[in-house]
């Protein structure tokens, strides 16, 4: 009978997108002739209006020279306030190239195709500026939280860091115009230790609020798998057992993805950890028992989980100088939101079964919720 809901289940969850999360990125580097370009990745849904116009649009052989998108993106640069020492560094929309996706993946309601877009600048000083910061204004209407990287293309220096609209990004050194044309260190780079300092623990913070936001508030696959978990276990230290397999196997797969070692395509991954869900509330709501007989599952969910992770730190990008500092702190941060969701669900759990006696219709109760979000997310992908 599991065999049989094991490939209903599979059937499902082919094709639907488990992740809903989605952000712009933004890339700034900053060259020794002065020159500034901006390269974003942005989705233009709420630009375009709907899917289809987004869809149009991409049609486009020159779309950069089209007036409908030229009006359409004239705010852009403006939205973008670039600073050097403080002054404004004026940009254009240089290039604009969308993804080639087909029309269905366009249409696709849970699709986010991004569409890379360049600004251009120059440093009006004659003389290099010392320190570099960028604001996203309010009239910057893309999707957010803005994972923004700021580059000094002399010293390969860079800063990456979690934006949102209003919120100015903390100042980037550069090196000066004497050093950058002469190769010797600054008084910058004297100090490069304590900068190296400050900038891990900026980015410890930064990766670790950007693993708590996975969880909460975009990682709702993540937390109905942990909630079936919950609903399905029959004791406290059955429950605690389950939850530290599931997080060993899980921060195992996240660490050995982003460092390199193994991959996997979102294609496979995303129907795997809907149908994780579905498998465990399924089985919470058939068995007779409350418990999890089969650990092997909630290991191996683990290992498919992690992988979802690391899809996710491969799009917010691992600063190269910091690698192992940002991938602790991602996964402290999905940790912490994971723990302080159980912690919610115990506490819930505790309230409800104070007014309705019976543990057991309870957990079945949840996991009939679980089943039915499980199979909604699972249903947008066809209407």
């Amino acid at each position: 009978m599991r065999a049989g809901l094991l490939v209903a289940l599979l059937l499902i969850a082919v094709g639907a997108n488990a992740h809903l999360l989605n952000m712009s990125k933004s890339s700034v580097s900053v060259a020794d002739d002065g020159g500034i370009t901006v390269e974003l990745a942005l989705d233009l849904l709420v630009t375009a209006g709907s899917r289809e116009t987004y869809w149009a649009w991409s049609q486009y052989r020159d779309p950069i020279n089209s007036p409908d998108l030229q009006e359409a993106l004239a705010q852009l640069p403006g939205a973008v306030a670039l600073t050097a020492d403080g002054e404004r560094v004026p940009l254009r929309l240089s290039e604009l190239r969308f993804p080639e996706l087909s029309k269905e993946e366009f249409l696709d309601p849970l699709g986010w195709p991004r569409t890379e877009l360049v600004l251009g600048g120059k440093l009006q000083s004659k003389t290099r500026p010392s320190t570099l910061q960028i604001t996203y204004l309010d009239s910057f209407r893309f999707e957010e939280p803005i994972v923004n990287t700021l580059i000094d293309e002399h010293s390969g220096r860079k800063q990456t860091r979690w934006l949102v609209t209003g919120q100015r990004s903390p100042a980037f050194k550069l090196d000066s115009a004497i050093t950058a044309a002469a190769g010797v260190p600054n008084a910058a780079a004297t100090s490069s230790t304590a900068i190296d300092s400050a900038e891990a623990r900026a980015v410890f913070a930064d990766l670790s609020l950007a693993g708590f936001r996975h969880i909460f508030p975009d990682g709702i696959d993540h937390l109905l798998f942990v909630a079936a978990l919950f609903f399905g276990s029959a004791s406290l230290a059955g429950l605690v057992g389950i939850i530290t397999l599931f997080t060993l196997a899980h921060s195992l797969s996240l660490g050995i993805t982003a460092l390199g070692w193994f991959s996997a395509p979102a294609t496979l991954v995303e129907p795997l950890i809907l149908l994780s869900i579905a498998w465990i509330a399924t089985t919470n709501l058939l068995s007779k028992t409350q418990s999890h007989s089969s650990y092997l599952l909630v290991l191996l969910f683990g290992l498919v989980h992690g992988l979802g992770f690391a899809s996710a730190l491969q799009d917010i990008g691992l600063p190269a100088d910091f690698l192992l500092t940002g991938l602790l702190a991602f996964n402290l941060g999905v940790e912490v939101a994971q723990l302080a969701f159980l912690f919610m669900l115990g506490a819930l759990s505790f309230a409800v079964m104070r007014l309705l006696p019976g543990s057991t219709q309870w957990k079945r109760g949840g996991s009939m919720i679980i089943i039915t979000a499980t199979l909604v997310i699972a249903g947008i992908r066809f209407f």
